[in-house]
């Protein structure tokens, strides 16, 4: 690892560290109290977005019971270079927001993406000047009737809340969506307070223990609230373990923060994991922007430390550090250490600074996963990887997905170590079915994703 590299590392590592997050708080709390400025929450909604409608759900019920001060910025989509695959993007959404809705108590009724004459339609409502409360009330009446597709309600709506010219919706959609990127964000679904992002109904639960702390003699009130506990669905056809694949990434550090609960879920249910290592997006030709990997690594580091894995002491992997990395996993996997050598690479790279690219820090990593290092050397002049994890990278376009983790369980998928725990709830409902004797015909529920979802 070089001395630049190195240094890029250790700034990384301060700038989300809790001592950069403090920085950061008081900075923000000093500038609104100079300001004299009420404590502000900042929601930035994204009409053709689904998790921007569940987000808006939640955040009726947050202001109801906290005194904060709520804006509502209403952006466009996300711009293209941070979008890396927007048609399957906004697919997945309404297959991801059916799920969430029913494992959250939300409510969502949507089927299949919105029309963009209809996200027009209800554009024109919301850029029509009113006050707050009542805009976040058209948001969620008129985000009903457009994911139920009911063309005669929207109607009504726009007939009650008044609209704007429908060619004005673009610009100031636009504008406002610069708005967000301006100050350090890139998609709908956001809240903004004091100097921290929240991404929708995932991350609504560290804003409202913030808003809990400054405001105590608020009674708490959990906005995303689990839902009543769901009946036996089976995953899959067959009484034997439930197939689960793991799309995987040495470069996300999302996928590393999802292995010590996969190994969980494999010790605690009936499943047989396969591991399926790919290429980090920028490598596939997926554009990652520095605002977005450095949100990324920030709540990557939040999670982290709500769930006791240690982070922060980063060495990026791209480059010859992941060829290294998924050279040597090809071989770890087929001598049935797979998942011991991701754990030790992934620990290495986000929490201890190993550079993958150095043989030095690679004998390391290999010898922690129970592998011989000549065995390794050898892996590493062997190209059948890049064969091996293009194939896995196609088999998860086939599926609809192109980031990293993904989870498929039988019929089930899930993107993003956020859906682990409604992984397990899906194989605790699996092995309840199982159990009972229900019939692999009803092996589906509503918030079962299809395995090829149409159109891919």
């Amino acid at each position: 690892m070089t001395l630049k590299s190195r240094l890029k590392g250790l700034a990384i590592g301060a700038f989300v560290g809790a001592p950069g997050q403090r920085a950061r708080d008081a900075v923000a709390e000093a500038t609104r109290v100079l300001r004299r400025q009420p404590r502000r929450l900042e929601f930035f909604h994204d009409p053709g977005d689904p998790w921007s409608y569940l987000t808006a759900q939640a955040v009726a019920r947050l202001v109801e019971r906290y005194p904060v001060e709520l804006a509502i910025h209403v952006v466009s989509t996300p711009a293209s270079d941070v979008d890396a695959e927007p048609k399957q993007r906004a697919r997945y959404a309404v297959q991801d927001a059916a799920e969430l809705a029913a494992h959250w108590d939300l409510a969502f009724g949507g089927k299949k993406e919105s029309e963009v004459g209809t996200q027009r339609k209800v554009g024109a409502v919301l850029i029509k000047e009113r006050p707050v409360d009542q805009q976040l009330t058209a948001i969620i009446e008129l985000g009903d009737a457009m994911w139920r597709n009911d063309h005669k309600a929207l109607d009504v709506l726009m007939g009650k809340w008044g609209n704007e010219a429908m060619g004005a919706v673009p610009p100031i959609l636009a504008a406002n969506y610069a708005l967000l990127r301006e100050r350090g964000h890139y998609q709908g679904a956001m809240l903004h307070y004091g100097s921290e992002w929240y991404w929708g109904v995932d991350r609504i639960g560290y804003l409202e223990d913030r808003l809990a702390e400054e405001f105590p003699r608020a009674a708490p009130v959990l906005t995303a609230r689990p839902a009543a506990e769901r009946p036996p669905a089976r995953l899959c056809a067959g009484d034997g373990p439930v197939p689960l694949d793991v799309w995987w990434s040495f470069r996300s550090p999302y996928s590393y923060l999802a292995l010590d609960r996969l190994a969980d879920l494999a010790a605690r249910y009936p499943v047989t994991m396969t591991l399926r290592p790919v290429l980090p997006m920028v490598t596939r030709g997926l554009p990652v922007p520095s605002t977005k990997s450095m949100y990324i690594v920030k709540d990557a580091k939040r999670e982290a430390d709500r769930l006791g894995i240690p982070f922060g002491r980063i060495a990026d992997p791209l480059g010859q550090g992941v060829e290294h990395c998924l050279a040597i996993s090809k071989l770890a996997i087929e001598r049935g250490r797979g998942f011991e050598f991701l754990h030790a690479a992934a620990t290495g790279i986000w929490a201890e600074a190993l550079d993958v690219a150095s043989y030095v820090d690679l004998r390391t990593i290999v010898e922690r996963a129970g592998l011989d290092w000549a065995d390794a050397r050898a892996a590493l002049g062997d190209d059948a990887w890049r064969a091996w994890a293009k194939q896995h990278a196609d088999d998860l376009a086939t599926i609809g997905q192109w980031g990293v983790p993904t989870f498929r369980a039988g019929d089930w998928v899930g993107w993003g170590q956020d859906r682990l725990p409604m992984l397990e709830d899906r194989l605790r409902r699996h092995v309840a079915a199982v159990a009972a004797g229900v019939d692999a015909a009803a092996a589906t529920d509503a918030g079962a994703a299809p395995a090829e979802p149409a159109g891919t």
